[in-house]
């Protein structure tokens, strides 16, 4: 073979290396953020990386200095499964999406729907390149190669797991490939926003903003954080766990130090609050959670897990929330996604429920609780993976039938367990002692005396919804000390293997 066309190319090759981009390393660190080419090292399994376009450039002729056209895009690796991978290059004009780069994410697209792959994308960069150069005849183009590529992550979507990690600025385009994935990671010092192309304004948000927002899944400090949650997000979707344990790409499962504390959770006063999260903590195996939405729709949580090895979704209400656990338009909604997702990609479901309903009133209206509130609903009735329920304490009106179907559904939970600490009702017991106290309070001489008197008939009333009247009355499946739920779920969730369909269920549903 000819020794200058070797040489050629393999010159061509190291100039897109970091090792020859001293300039580009250097605005890298000055950000205090990875390269492209460092982002994908640290996501991938060592060594598993497979680059495709590593030469495609801006412009046809040789001596193009646009490294890989600003877009590292290839095959590896994560946990030993295959995945298809791609960053932007913001040392690469700004990391704007080109036809030729985006033909190279489109090309990815399709080997991800094809093989059934991941997808993951570091998306850091500017939108679309202004006056971007078409290639000069005789070169042949893909004329839909942008849109390919959005086409591409909404027909990936429920089919298989895609995952945007934001690091930088998120304008425009890039912006929408970032929330078209089904989960989004983003960086403290990351931002979405768009440019005035008439005046070159840009208006942008802090990515701590749109978590809030619900628009990033997962908020961390740096790109080393954001690549950690992006490996382990895509360990829950691993098709033979225990080969990767043995492999050691995933930790033997183990029981959290917090299980032995579960009793202690709950507080003895009915009317006090407690953190949801500790109950989670203490069931699932040791440092297997990765909590999805933590700053959106606060009386809800949505967490991935990990139970005796197996991959888990837990559905909870937080009592320790400004709303009580109480579920309104947002948490209805992200309740809802998280159902979606878990049964697009046949995740069993665990719901932990201490819920005093859905939030009313003339707020909750206008917010559009009276649409929203169906959401759970339809999305928990439509499910096809097993669904695991446990009553720690409160459940009122129409919050149970969100958090489990709990009571009427047509497609029950497999198994319905309970504490000792339930209570459950068509409303709070303190709002039934309203009515049926109605004229006791409102004769008391003092505020002290109408609370006593409310609280009075709702201890009473307590007494005779106890766990152990709904235990013999057959309302649960069983009721069980807390230090059993554990054993008891994990039972029936490994004997029900994890079988991804054959064909795509349904989409998950956007933000």
């Amino acid at each position: 073979m000819d020794e200058q066309l070797v040489s050629q190319i393999v010159e061509a090759r190291a100039a897109t290396l970091d090792a020859r981009r001293p300039a580009a390393l250097a605005s890298a660190r000055a950000a205090g953020t990875m390269t492209a080419r460092e982002r994908v090292d640290a996501l991938v399994d060592p060594g598993s990386f497979v680059e495709f376009g590593q030469l495609a450039g801006a412009a046809t002729e040789s001596g193009d200095d646009l490294a890989a056209d600003g877009l590292v895009a290839g095959a590896g690796r994560v946990c030993g499964q295959p995945v298809v991978v791609a960053a932007h290059d913001p040392t690469v004009r700004g990391g704007t999406q080109s036809d030729r780069n985006q033909r190279k994410l489109a090309r990815l697209m399709w080997l991800a729907n094809a093989r059934r792959w991941p997808f993951v994308c570091f998306v850091d960069g500017d939108g679309a390149r202004p006056a971007d150069p078409l290639p000069a005849p005789p070169i042949v183009i893909y004329p839909r190669g942008r849109w390919d590529a959005y086409d591409g992550l909404a027909e990936l979507s429920g089919w298989a797991p895609t995952v945007a990690i934001v690091g930088g600025r998120a304008l425009d385009g890039n912006a929408a490939l970032a929330q078209l994935c089904d989960c989004v990671i983003a960086t403290g010092a990351a931002s979405f926003g768009s440019r005035d192309h008439a005046s070159g304004a840009v208006v942008e948000r802090p990515a701590a903003d749109y978590g809030k927002g619900g628009h990033v899944d997962v908020v961390v400090e740096d790109d080393a954080a954001a690549v950690a949650a992006a490996r382990r997000y895509l360990a829950y979707w691993v098709d033979d766990p225990d080969a990767a344990t043995a492999a050691g790409d995933l930790p033997a499962p183990s029981l959290s130090p917090a299980h032995d504390a579960l009793a202690d959770v709950i507080p003895e006063n009915r009317r006090r609050p407690y953190d949801m999260r500790k109950v989670i903590a203490g069931f699932a195996d040791a440092d297997s959670l990765l909590e999805l939405g933590a700053g959106w729709a606060r009386s809800m949580l949505t967490v991935l897990a990990r139970l005796d090895g197996c991959a888990v979704g837990i559905l909870a209400n937080q009592p320790s929330s400004p709303m009580a656990g109480a579920i309104d338009a947002e948490a209805a909604d992200k309740a809802a996604r998280f159902v979606d997702l878990c049964d697009a990609y046949e995740l069993p479901i665990v719901s932990f429920v201490d819920n005093p309903g859905y939030m009313v009133g003339p707020d909750a209206e206008r917010n559009g609780i009276a649409r929203h509130h169906a959401r759970p609903l339809s999305a928990l009735h439509h499910r096809t993976v097993p669904l695991y329920s446990v009553q720690l304490r409160k459940a009122y009106g129409l919050g149970p039938y969100a958090m489990s179907g709990f009571g009427g559904s047509r497609v029950m939970p497999d198994l319905r367990l309970a504490w000792p600490s339930v209570e459950s009702g068509g409303m709070s017991l303190e709002g039934a002692a309203y009515l049926v106290k109605r004229k006791e309070i409102q004769a008391a001489a003092t505020p002290e005396e109408a609370r006593a008197i409310r609280d009075a008939y709702a201890e009473t009333m307590r007494d005779q919804a106890s766990g152990l009247r709904a235990a013999s009355s057959f309302s649960f499946d069983d009721v069980i000390l807390p230090s059993e739920t554990r054993s008891r779920i994990s039972a029936l969730v490994s004997a029900v293997p994890r079988v991804l369909p054959v064909a795509k269920k349904h989409p998950i549903r956007l933000r």
